[in-house]
């Protein structure tokens, strides 16, 4: 299992991670459905320089295990660390929230029951 994650590591060169299909391409790489499914954790490490991901490439990377597991759960196994807290971390904090706010907006029904038996 991958512990940590350095995202520059399958964008080289880029600053700003974007494009939900490079988000769940990215999921499909490091194979996040068996992370959830064994509810492992695993940690995302932002270089400096990196200045933010929009909320495309956030869903694509994490919107389904947010909507498969809750945010509670996303929250506590999915970590961020910072190379540069003071350069980058509000960056990328606000850009996780916003994602986490529009997974939440588009819960289907069926979602709301996975979530609801704890899938």
């Amino acid at each position: 299992m991958i512990n940590q994650v350095k995202l520059s590591k399958y964008f080289q060169g880029y600053k700003y991670f974007n494009g939900r299909d490079n988000g769940r391409d990215t999921r499909k790489t490091l194979n996040l459905d068996k992370v959830d499914e064994n509810k492992e954790s695993i940690t995302f490490f932002f270089e400096k320089g990196l200045v933010g991901m929009n909320v495309s490439f956030f869903l694509g990377l994490f919107g389904k295990t947010i909507s498969n597991c809750g945010v509670e759960d996303f929250k506590k196994r999915y970590n961020f660390e910072y190379e540069d807290p003071d350069e980058n971390k509000k960056l990328f904090d606000k850009d996780i929230e916003y994602g986490i706010d529009t997974v939440l907006s588009e819960i289907t029904p069926e979602n709301l029951i996975h979530r609801l038996q704890g899938k």
